[in-house]
């Protein structure tokens, strides 16, 4: 059987990082929920999104600015390195489609 690994998160830049070949993008996604009291929470989660198309990346890093909107579709990437003597685990979306809305 064929296996499937996609992702699309619809959500803001935070910050870019410079073109090398490729880049990276902060995007965060927000959740609004209700707790056992009724009261109202909200949070934002990050995701590390990584554009390894060279023709895609540099647009990216040109186009794409703090608080646009996007939507983003890839797979999921899960990563360790060392940092200080410890192991550091990330889970990545490398994009395979990234578009920025227009702002109003």
């Amino acid at each position: 059987m064929k296996s499937v690994n996609r992702f699309t998160i619809h959500g803001n830049v935070g910050s870019v990082a410079p073109f090398d070949k490729s880049t990276r993008v902060n995007i965060a996604t927000n959740r609004n929920w209700r707790d056992e009291q009724g009261h109202a929470k909200e949070a934002t989660d990050w995701v590390q999104v990584t554009i390894l198309e060279e023709k895609q990346a540099a647009w990216v890093a040109e186009n794409a600015k703090p608080g646009d909107v996007v939507f983003v579709e890839g797979r999921i990437s899960n990563n360790s390195f060392k940092r200080n003597g410890e192991t550091v685990y990330t889970t990545d979306l490398i994009a395979s489609t990234f578009n920025v809305f227009p702002k109003p």
